[in-house]
């Protein structure tokens, strides 16, 4: 199944009969129009994301406090202006995100089960944004987080809708930016993560989450199955959470502490990804070996930058 704009360049209008003519003429109608209405559905999803942070700064919300013992320690949790960002954010993008990819073809048609890991990175990617936002102080800089995040949430979008069908055109293209970008968002998330110094039960649990839920998606379920992607995801979520837990203990910058979390979880889904191919061989283990050999001296130079 192609992408509906692919779709309206694929019928060629030229050496069709009379008899045939109407019927292409008739699809070629239907694929505009559902090319609109996509397009229609990602830019409501991106004005509502890209509003909700501007709309947040002119309300003034009273804060509230909560504090709970927790395996007997304090846990403060507490709920202002940002925290509600943070919240709504990702709720706004996950919902606009399944809103759009239950009009893909496919997904009328039956042949994808289920959407909840395509959410995944998109909602990720709204909670990096709204992150980054409340940490920046300097206008210049909070515009400039903004439209470049808004930017690579449409490129996300647009390229979950077209990597749900293995035969679209641009399919390969669209799951290059689907890692790629999965791969920054994970790196800037583990990153804050880490530079929150929070208690291990609290990081390390944030770790699962998020590298557990961007591997999920990035080893394509609708592909390999639901269950196994499930369980493999699962693991790399608990591996990244014990290189946090280890990493705690480490006097290193929070830049170090990102490269770090970022190279386990890339070289673990990678050679999950590796193995369900069946490429995992001699010269691929080579390769991700310099890769964390590469990483581990980023970090050593980087674990003095504060």
């Amino acid at each position: 199944m192609q992408f509906p704009e692919s779709l309206t360049q694929s019928i060629a209008p030229i050496d069709l009969d009379a008899e045939t003519r109407p019927q292409a003429l008739q699809l070629e109608g239907q694929a505009q129009r559902a090319a609109t209405e996509l397009r229609h559905r990602i830019a409501v999803l991106i004005a509502l994301v890209a509003l909700t942070p501007v709309l947040l700064l002119v309300v003034d919300l009273p804060s509230r406090v909560f504090s709970r013992t927790v395996l007997g320690s304090a846990l403060t949790i507490s709920l202002s202006t940002d925290s509600i960002l943070l919240l709504i954010m990702p709720v706004l993008t996950v919902a606009g995100v399944d809103w759009i990819l239950r009009d893909h073809p496919d997904v009328r048609g039956g042949e994808v089960p289920f959407l909840f890991p395509f959410w995944v990175a998109p909602g990720l990617a709204a909670a990096a944004i709204a992150s980054l936002l409340i940490r920046v102080q300097n206008w210049p800089l909070w515009i400039a987080i903004l439209l470049l995040g808004i930017i690579t949430l449409t490129i996300l979008v647009i390229a979950e809708y077209i990597a749900l069908s293995p035969h679209a055109r641009g399919y390969g293209l669209a799951r290059l930016a689907v890692s790629s970008i999965s791969y920054v968002i994970a790196f800037a998330l583990l990153t804050l993560i880490y530079s929150a110094r929070e208690r291990t039960i609290i990081s390390s649990t944030f770790c699962v989450l998020v590298a557990g839920a961007l591997a999920l998606d990035l080893l394509a379920p609708h592909l390999i199955g639901l269950r196994l992607s499930g369980i493999f995801a699962l693991v790399i979520g608990l591996l990244v959470a014990e290189a946090n837990w280890a990493l705690n203990y480490w006097n290193i910058s929070d830049w170090s502490g990102g490269v770090m979390l970022l190279a386990v979880f890339y070289v673990t889904t990678g050679l999950a990804q590796q193995h369900f191919q069946d490429k995992l061989t001699r010269e691929v283990l080579i390769e991700f070996a310099v890769i964390t050999t590469v990483a581990l001296v980023v970090v050593w130079q980087l674990a003095d930058i504060r």
